[in-house]
Formats: C-alpha cells, sequence, structure tokens
C-alpha cells in the first residue's frame, strides 16, 4: 500500500469546492502498491515450511523470538516463509498501527529494530514519527495512519487475534510462533526450532508427494494438525439430568437432528453447527451456551450455534417445560421488537437467551411460574401477544415432538453439546469446544474426523 505524493500547490477558485476533474498538478495522489489486509512476509509464497509470528510491536517485546525465526529462515531460505502476525499491543494502540504501515511503505523490518533500539519507553506521538522518518518512511502518512488507520488495518489485526486463540492449547499462553499451523513442543534455541523445522519439512514434502498442491500447502498442514475428535479428553459440564446411560464413545447422531427453524447465532450456511439441547429453565444450560458463543465468536464466519428443547418428559414439570419450549419457537417464528436492536442471534436466540438469564436470576430455591416467566420476557422483547399466543396454541405439543425424535437420536442428557453430528453431554470448557470445532474446519486424515477435505482427493480415496 504504498503510497507517493506529488507535492506542489494547489489552486482554489472562490469559496466553493472546485468540481472533481482530472488530476492536476499539484494534486495529492496515492498510489495503492498493496492490498490493505496483506500481511508482511519472508521468503518465498510457495516454501514447503511456514513460521507465523505473533509480533506485538512493543518496544523491546518478542525480539528473541524474531532473530531466532529469522536466523532460522536465513539458513533455509528457499524452504522457510516467514509470516509476521502482528496483533494489538494493549495500552499501545498506535504501534501496531505504525508497524503496518511501515509494512505498507517498505520499511517493515527497519522500523522494528529502532522500534527495539529507541531508548524512550512510551513513544510520544513527536519521537513515533521521528522513528518512522529516520527509517524512511513518511511522517505525513505516517501521521494519517495512526490517528485514522485504514479500515484494512483492523481487519488484518482482528483475523490475527482469531488465529492466534484459534490455536491456543489446553493449559499455556497464547503461541507466539506456529510451523506449518503447528505449536512447536520447544523453541528456546535456533536447535530446538531445528527439529521442528526438520518435522515440519518432512510432513510437507510428504503431502506433496501424496498430491497436495504447493499453492494451498498451508491450508494442508493445518488440516493434518487439527485434533482428531476421538482422542480428545472431552471435560463434562453440570447437567440437568441423564435420561438413559451415556455411551463411552459419544455417538453420532442418528438420523441427524432435524435444527430448521430454531433458534441460532451465526450464519445460516456455516461450515460446522453446535448444537445446544436444554430445558429452556436449565440452571445448566447458560454455561454450556457461553462456551458455544466463545467458539463461534473465534470463527464467527463458519460456526452457526442452536438452540433446542430437551429434558425428560416424564419429569412432573414436563408439561411446564414442553410450555416454554412451545414458546421459544414461536419466538423464532413471530419475532420480538427488543429494545436492543444489535443484539445478536435471530429472534427466537434472544427469547431463548433472555429465558435462561431469568431462569438463573431466579436461583434453584426460588424457580418462577412459567407463566411468570413467560409474561416476564414477553414484557422485555416487547412480544405481539396475540400473534403469539396464536402461535403457541398451533405449535402446542411441538417441542416435546421434537424431543423424543431427539431421545431416539441419541441424546441422553440435558443439556447436551452436538459438534459435527458427534452428541457430546454439555460441553463447558472453552478450549475444548475449540478444538472440536478446529477438528471439523480442517479435519485431517484420522478416524474421528468425519469430513473429507478437498486439497488431495485422489489419494485421500486409495
Amino acid at each position: 500500500m504504498k503510497r507517493f505524493l506529488l507535492a506542489a500547490v494547489c489552486l482554489a477558485a472562490g469559496p466553493a469546492a472546485p468540481a472533481p476533474g482530472p488530476v492536476q498538478h499539484g494534486d495529492v495522489v496515492r498510489v495503492e502498491h498493496h492490498a490493505v489486509d496483506a500481511l508482511p512476509t519472508l521468503g518465498p509464497a510457495t516454501a514447503p515450511v511456514t513460521i507465523e509470528l505473533f509480533l506485538q510491536p512493543v518496544q523491546n517485546q518478542r525480539k528473541r523470538e524474531v532473530t531466532l525465526v529469522e536466523a532460522l529462515q536465513a539458513k533455509h531460505p528457499s524452504r522457510i516463509r516467514v509470516i509476521y502476525r502482528i496483533v494489538k499491543a494493549t495500552g499501545s494502540s498506535r504501534l501496531h498501527y505504525a508497524a503496518l504501515e511501515a509494512y505498507a511503505e517498505g520499511k517493515f523490518r527497519p522500523f522494528l529494530d529502532a522500534l527495539n533500539a529507541a531508548s524512550r519507553m512510551g513513544l510520544t506521538d513527536a519521537a513515533l514519527l521521528e522513528l518512522g522518518k529516520s527509517v524512511g518512511m513518511d511522517p505525513q502518512q505516517l501521521a494519517l495512519a495512526i490517528a485514522n488507520p485504514p479500515p484494512g488495518y483492523d481487519r488484518v489485526l482482528d483475523a490475527n487475534q482469531r488465529r492466534q486463540k484459534q490455536k491456543k492449547v489446553r493449559g499455556i499462553v497464547l503461541p507466539l510462533i506456529l510451523i506449518n499451523g503447528k505449536v512447536p513442543r520447544s523453541q528456546g534455541s535456533i536447535a530446538d526450532l531445528e527439529i521442528e523445522y526438520a518435522a515440519a519439512l518432512e510432513a510437507a514434502e510428504d503431502l506433496l508427494d501424496r498430491g497436495a498442491d504447493p499453492r494451498s500447502l498451508p491450508e494442508a498442514s493445518d488440516q493434518q494438525t487439527a485434533p482428531n475428535p476421538l482422542e480428545l479428553v472431552i471435560p463434562i459440564g453440570n447437567t440437568d439430568e441423564t435420561v438413559e446411560d451415556v455411551p463411552d464413545v459419544p455417538p453420532i447422531a442418528t438420523p441427524a437432528l432435524e435444527l430448521r427453524g430454531m433458534p441460532s447465532l451465526g450464519p445460516a450456511n456455516a461450515q460446522v453447527t453446535i448444537a445446544i439441547l436444554c430445558s429452556p429453565a436449565s440452571l445448566n444450560c447458560k454455561s454450556a451456551l457461553d462456551a458455544a458463543v466463545i467458539a463461534q465468536d473465534l470463527y464467527s464466519e463458519s460456526v452457526r450455534i442452536v438452540w433446542a428443547p430437551f429434558f425428560d418428559v416424564a419429569r412432573e414439570d414436563a408439561a411446564d417445560l414442553g410450555f416454554l419450549a412451545d414458546a421459544a419457537l414461536c419466538a423464532e417464528r413471530v419475532g420480538t421488537s427488543s429494545d436492543d436492536l444489535d443484539a445478536p442471534g435471530s429472534q427466537g436466540w434472544r427469547w431463548v437467551s433472555s429465558m435462561i438469564a431469568e431462569s438463573n436470576l431466579g436461583r434453584r430455591d426460588r424457580k418462577l411460574p412459567p407463566e411468570v416467566l413467560l409474561e416476564k420476557v414477553s414484557d422485555k422483547l416487547h412480544v405481539d401477544k396475540q400473534a403469539f399466543a396464536a402461535c403457541r396454541a398451533n405449535q402446542a405439543g411441538a417441542a416435546i415432538h421434537w424431543i423424543e425424535k431427539a431421545r431416539h437420536a441419541g441424546v441422553r442428557t440435558s443439556p447436551s453439546t452436538v459438534v459435527g453430528g458427534r452428541i457430546y453431554p454439555s460441553i463447558t470448557d472453552g478450549p475444548t469446544l475449540q478444538q472440536l470445532v478446529g477438528a471439523e474446519l480442517e479435519p485431517g486424515d484420522c478416524p474421528g474426523c468425519l469430513r473429507l477435505d478437498d486439497y488431495a482427493p485422489n489419494w485421500r480415496k486409495r
């Protein structure tokens, strides 16, 4: 996104602004050389090994990791590509924009060196502009970038942050380095990285031998590093009830659950659906929903969450729960008029979220009667009560009927979490659910992965 300025004196023609016309001598013109969302890189795009370096552009931060990675790349210049994934630095909102601007002007590496060498901590705007000028950056363009950054810069920063969170491994902090999509086990020295590089190169060459497209090798490597859902240890959250014995191996819902028309959050055409099945008055459902929302936020374009009713239809208050569940389905059909117009999710999703929140406010020792709960949520979301009552009359018993089909498909607990068609008891651990979603989005060659990838279809069929 390199920009060139044609400097001269601009002419004015009276108090009114002149109409746009051909570029005249003296106009300021920007010539874009890089896409706004481009990432700083080092090395050829066709390199078999890609190292992603997550970097907060703060003085004296990550200098060691940068040095190690670049030294390794210098030893294998045709086989390693480095991607510098700039992430936002807490309390230094200008520096990550300045780093991206430095890349746009072709001064990225000198800018990082100057930033690390700066003796003054907490650079003022004037000092930052002077630092940029010292490495050949245009001070006017730098000032504009830190004061009014292009939207593309925020898209880059947000995407890098999501990528880092998606690769977080249980029990460790966010990764600083990825080698072909994998967190290295050791990265303390150049010798450690050499071992990781050799393993990544061998795996990449194996993929190429088996037919992977060199142009999509990073994506293929990502798929190979995806976890096997059947090998993950799934911590189970609290459940309201267990209808029958839960199998040791999470079963695939058979037949598949019919989720059309259910309250949802996320794009309708998402690659992966997380279904949370629970009572509309559950005291344990919120934790499962919260974990799903975190996973959906990380994969916002690829994941949809669906709520569906489930409880033991033989319990004493089954009729009351069916009454509330039918109301949730009607909220999806009739709609609401929430004051919070920017609230995410479908109309029914907002209804379910409000209903579960009200139920949890009541606590276990003060359960709200279903009619009272229904009235509170209806008033809060400004439901058309006449249309709502008509829908509930027509929908009466629909939730109970759906639950019976879900039991036949293999659902045994309330809440249950369904990912990729597999039925798990309530999953309230965010990183675990994130790994299950990642396995569905980037399935490797494993017995637990439900979908075949498409980067090398011929050898996968052997």
